[in-house]
């Protein structure tokens, strides 16, 4: 007898700060993140098809991005590139991509508006995933959290047929 194969999402933060995060609904206490891998101050677009590719998701969840009013050009420029190439990536990888706002996703976990949305998407993140809980120790690990968390928001509404 066959079992069914377990479904693995993968969840990118993009940009230069940001993460991926591969999670397994099966296994809910826990999560795989990387930071996103990066070469020359770009996002490695080959390391992180080979990462996607290793994993084998059904399915690719990407933050969406956009300008925001601060962002300088530059910024912006480099949010954009590292945007695209996620969503890029993730296509060429045969992948059906959902993109996600931050506001849905951090919503869902009723993080929205938190005083400090970072700390909070983190220290929801230690307790979601409590045997991966490591990989949100340090300050600096809101991208792994936000990969982590935009990850259990595509297994709890995108792969069961909910609204994005």
């Amino acid at each position: 007898m066959s079992t069914a194969p377990e479904i693995c999402i993968v969840a990118i933060d993009p940009g230069l700060t940001g993460a991926v995060a591969f999670y397994f609904p099966a296994y809910p206490e826990r999560v795989s993140v990387d930071d996103m891998p990066v070469v020359n101050g770009e996002v490695d677009a080959h390391a992180l098809e080979r990462r996607i590719r290793q994993l084998g998701p059904a399915l690719a969840a990407v933050e969406r991005q956009g300008p925001q009013p601060r962002d300088g050009c530059k910024q912006a420029f480099g949010i954009g590139a590292a945007y695209a190439t996620a969503k890029t990536v993730a296509t060429l990888c045969h992948l059906p991509v959902h993109l996600v706002t931050p506001s849905v996703w951090k919503r869902h976990h009723g993080i929205l508006g938190a005083a400090d949305p970072k700390e909070a998407g983190r220290a929801l993140a230690q307790r979601l995933f409590p045997a991966s809980a490591e990989s949100f120790s340090r300050k600096k690990d809101h991208g792994r959290s936000d990969a982590a968390l935009l990850a259990r928001f595509a297994a709890d509404t995108i792969s069961r047929g909910g609204a994005e």
